[in-house]
């Protein structure tokens, strides 16, 4: 499992407040790997099936069946006393007795048997967040499916048969519950401990929100790219900040923004615009976009015209007139291939080109894994510069790429420096490079 920058993904999740936000972020990052849209609700039942693959060796562990979970159902037994001035059932002689004889009243004692109301309460509420989680992983279908046969046909079989125990529990509160309700019911011994493991995960999820929701369905099996954007995006924002910067949030993140996300602001300085899927900026910045416009030529063998889609900048920080650094994000989810880190370099080059009209300076950054690409490595190429960095090295950068104001403002490549990064230490060690010193 490749990393991606934790720090930078939760500082982009702090701004959200619940995963109903964080669904329709991932979703916004626009088409993954099989040319598909989508939707929050498509993420949304990818995730539960995800949670459910989680769930599978609690839910293996469960009563088999909605009969064998009704030899489980607690009861309580207690004890009633009373006084009564006529004979009733169960009398208590011996304390009778000992009031006088003939006796005046009747000493009664009762015992009546009342069900577990947290256990249930906490069975109840559990049970339905199970059904609604297996209903929405149901739904997903296309080139993705086949995920869904991993739900081996054994926990299918304890969910759809333990589902029927809801009638049961019809007219049962399902407040959500506490931690101490839920320890409680650990407390009574088997199945209740497995109830209150399975009752953990969905209350983390709950109670945790947008971050642990990335942490344990997204990250391992969800979409890992866009995730690993959202990291390099809080890295950058974090660089941002390390320099004493205020961040404004100015839109929500997606490809069908119209304009930056963030505005970054230094004191005495022009702002900084920071664009997540930065498809707008060429217009933004009266730039033409100069791919689309040669797709656009392109044949179909039909009478229909190719339709060119424009292309956007992962990620893009730049100050208007003056400099502008482009992140391509390359995250190779299922092998570690450093060649496809390496094919950024080839998008993070034309988008250099394609902005280099409206600013002085620009880099284009290809980013992988830091398992792949530890430190930075950059070289000119023509009037901008590309490199290749890892993301525990973008905060380091970007302060440092947003303090350079002392730079001359000329038409030349950036002048920038050549270093070395530790991440144990977390310190930067600047060199000037050869090629800026004066002969």
């Amino acid at each position: 499992m490749l990393s991606i920058h934790e720090d930078g993904l939760l500082r982009v999740l702090s701004e959200w407040s619940g995963v109903g936000a964080l669904y329709k972020a991932i979703a916004a990052m626009g088409a993954i790997t099989y040319e598909r849209e989508w939707s929050p609700r498509d993420v949304e039942r990818r995730a539960m099936r995800i949670l459910l693959l989680e769930c599978s060796p609690l839910l293996r562990r469960w009563p088999a069946s909605a009969r064998a979970w009704n030899d489980y159902l607690p009861t309580l037994s207690v004890r009633h006393r009373f006084w009564a001035d006529v004979p009733q059932t169960r009398v208590d002689w011996v304390k009778t007795r000992r009031k006088g004889w003939p006796p005046s009243s009747f000493a009664i004692r009762r015992r009546h048997r009342s069900t577990d109301q947290v256990t249930l309460s906490v069975l109840a509420w559990t049970l339905r967040r199970l059904k609604l989680a297996f209903e929405a992983s149901q739904e997903l279908v296309g080139p993705d499916a086949s995920l869904a046969q991993e739900l081996a046909s054994d926990v299918e079989r304890v969910i759809t048969q333990s589902l029927p125990i809801l009638e049961l529990l019809e007219e049962t509160d399902e407040p959500v519950p506490s931690r101490d309700d839920i320890n409680a019911v650990r407390a009574a011994g088997w199945p209740w401990r497995v109830v209150g493991d399975v009752a953990n995960v969905f209350l983390g999820i709950d109670r945790g929100g947008a971050e642990v929701l990335a942490r344990r369905l997204l990250h391992p099996d969800g979409f890992p790219e866009s995730v690993f954007q959202l990291s390099v995006l809080g890295a950058v924002l974090i660089g941002c900040e390390e320099m004493g910067a205020t961040i404004t949030s100015l839109r929500p993140i997606g490809h069908l923004t119209d304009g930056p996300v963030y505005r970054v602001d230094l004191r005495g300085e022009e702002p900084w615009e920071l664009w997540c899927e930065a498809a707008q900026s060429w217009k933004e910045y009266g730039l033409e976009d100069r791919y689309q416009r040669l797709a656009l030529t392109l044949q179909t063998g039909t009478t229909d015209a190719f339709q060119a889609k424009s292309i956007r900048p992962d990620i893009l920080l730049a100050r208007r007139g003056d400099r502008a650094v482009v992140f391509e994000c390359k995250f190779p989810a299922k092998s570690l291939d450093a060649g496809y880190v390496a094919h950024g370099l080839y998008q993070a080059a034309f988008y250099a080109h394609q902005l280099k009209p409206a600013f002085q300076r620009v880099l284009g950054i290809a980013v992988g894994p830091d398992e792949l690409s530890s430190g930075f490595a950059h070289e000119p190429l023509g009037q901008v510069r590309i490199g290749l960095a890892g993301p525990s090295t973008i905060p380091s950068l970007v302060s440092w790429l947003i303090a350079d104001v002392s730079q001359s403002q000329d038409d030349g490549p950036w002048p920038l420096v050549d270093y070395s990064f530790s991440p144990r230490e977390g310190t930067l060690e600047l060199a000037p490079d050869p090629r800026d010193l004066p002969a």
